[in-house]
């Protein structure tokens, strides 16, 4: 049975972050909004957990602007995308992944134009298998996403011992991916782990290191089988 991992997008596949922080920059400056107003914007996106309507309100009410929030958050959907940049290590961690024989897919939760993202970061044609929250109706930390994920890749049945589930966010990912009975590596972006309930398996500051973990554990494994 060939070994699986499960990718989170947003903060670990792709850099939501810097590409928030490029959008972010073009929008107060465009709009002259002055000293300041970065900051703010990026504290009120939350790190991408703000609703779209929450950000613009708070940008509206602090700022004074004449947009409307339906109009801001159109602007932003057109142009937000545009700031993704692809990360050659990625897609080259990925390729290694696939070249030994491992089954590859993305869960996440968020919009269909998350599959877009995946495209700009050319990333889509090295997935076997792609679970989006909105469009299924579901969304991480609930099993029945990463069980369709799993189907997706090619795994109707329970998860294979050599699988893993790779994400920065506690419960989405990890609890999510412990609880669908997957192992887990947490992307920790400088953070350091402060729950005592559960842990992530490993973690990790890259993609490159992850896929290097895994890699050395199927080894390690395959060993003494």
């Amino acid at each position: 049975m060939s070994p699986l991992a499960l990718f989170d997008l947003d903060n670990t596949l792709v850099d939501r972050k810097t590409a928030f922080r490029r959008w972010a920059t073009r929008f107060v400056v465009d709009r002259s909004l002055g000293d300041g107003a970065l900051e703010y914007l990026i504290e009120a996106d939350g790190d991408g957990f703000a609703t779209r309507q929450a950000v613009f309100d708070a940008m509206r009410a602090r700022y004074g602007l004449v947009d409307t929030t339906a109009d801001l958050i159109e602007g932003y959907r057109a142009s937000y995308l545009d700031f993704f940049e692809p990360d050659p290590s990625v897609g080259t961690a990925l390729r290694s992944l696939r070249s030994r024989g491992w089954r590859v897919g993305v869960v996440t939760n968020g919009p269909p134009t998350q599959r877009e993202k995946l495209e700009r970061a050319g990333l889509l044609e090295l997935l076997d298998g792609v679970c989006i929250s909105d469009e299924l109706g579901v969304a991480k930390p609930d099993r029945r996403i990463f069980e369709e994920a799993l189907r997706r890749c090619g795994e109707p049945g329970s998860p294979p011992a050599d699988s893993w589930m790779v994400g920065d966010t506690a419960i989405p990912d990890i609890a999510g991916g412990h609880g669908a009975g997957m192992r887990t590596i947490w992307m920790h972006r400088g953070r350091s782990w402060d729950l005592y309930e559960f842990r992530p398996d490993r973690s990790v500051g890259s993609i490159a290191e992850a896929v290097a973990w895994m890699v050395a554990e199927e080894e390690v494994e395959g060993s003494v089988r």
